[in-house]
């Protein structure tokens, strides 16, 4: 196990120094960095101020880059929360269904639409989507994160929170319009993401279930019911945790490209604002934390496909 986690590290450590490299060079790209940063020393005291936090500050309005990526943050993490919650609610049930009626018109279209997850272009869902609830006058083509009128004080950057732990008089107005501005980007994300985790919940499913311990069940006389709840589930959820954290990225990179188009006040709109002056210190500082960010991820869905996967916690003790 020891072994295991050496490795991990170590190959987390590799990641972890390319992303160095490309976030230097970006760096790199302004002419003012290349006089003062060229060079080995300049690389290691960038490093140096990267494991102290210190993303630098940016060019446009001296504030510190940290703290403007830990203030549009959250806004995307929210946004990708909810898109990951639907999905895993729709997904999940949708692709138990596909694998059972897979001989039928119904399972056959579900399948179709699985293979489609990632052909959907989801900027131009993003669009159309945004079009069509403006024209049918629908609550939910409000953009951006609530209506202007309130002015709700950022203190942890998610709005849901923000409007609980504020004052305002009318909290309850105030979270139905978060709910109005959440609903659609939540839909946009959730599409492609829902489709992915029913096409791999239909597999695995499809795969758990010729297995050999479903088959003797089945002659023991179990009712279908008792071989789902037995076989089926336990055998397919904690396989689907890697998927999970894949998921994760795709919203997440799904989201920085249709926060523009919403007006989300996250880092993807963040970003396309940095690039759009071209202030290479906050792209740097954008790309070492969106690493950062997946790399967690990774992380975490991998510990915890360990701890509930059994078949999984053999390569914990290979010698």
């Amino acid at each position: 196990m020891l072994i295991a986690i050496i490795r991990k590290l170590f190959l987390t450590l590799i990641t972890l120094l390319i992303l160095s490299f490309i976030s230097y060079s970006i760096l790199l790209r302004d002419p003012l960095n290349q006089l003062e940063m060229a060079g080995a020393s300049g690389y290691w005291h960038y490093v140096q101020d990267l494991l102290q936090g210190n993303l630098g500050i940016s060019y446009t309005n001296g504030e510190s880059l940290a703290k403007q990526i830990l203030s549009v943050f959250p806004a995307t993490i929210s946004l990708c929360f909810s898109a990951l919650m639907l999905s895993l609610i729709l997904g999940i049930p949708l692709g138990f269904l596909s694998a059972t009626q897979q001989r039928n018109i119904f399972g056959k279209l579900l399948s179709t639409l699985g293979s489609l997850s990632l052909a959907i272009p989801v900027f131009w869902l993003a669009i159309i989507l945004l079009a069509y609830a403006s024209i049918n006058q629908w609550g939910i083509a409000s953009v951006g994160e609530i209506h202007p009128i309130y002015d709700v004080p950022a203190v942890t950057g998610v709005k849901f929170l923000d409007i609980f732990l504020s004052d305002a008089p009318h909290k309850l107005k105030m979270m139905q319009s978060a709910l109005q501005h959440l609903a659609l980007p939540t839909l946009i994300l959730a599409i492609p993401a829902t489709l992915e985790t029913m096409r791999f919940t239909q597999l695995r499913t499809q795969y758990v279930i010729k297995q050999n311990y479903v088959k003797v069940a089945r002659t023991r006389g179990w009712s279908p019911f008792k071989i789902w709840r037995v076989h089926v589930v336990r055998n397919t959820l904690p396989a689907i945790i890697p998927m999970i954290a894949r998921n994760v990225t795709l919203i997440f990179a799904f989201a920085m490209l249709i926060e523009n188009v919403v007006s989300w006040g996250g880092v993807g709109r963040w970003m396309i604002n940095a690039l759009s002056i071209q202030d290479y210190n906050a792209i740097s500082a954008g790309v070492v934390a969106i690493g950062l960010f997946v790399l967690l991820v990774d992380l975490l869905s991998e510990l915890t496909t360990t701890l509930l996967d059994p078949s999984q916690k053999k390569e914990w003790y290979v010698k």
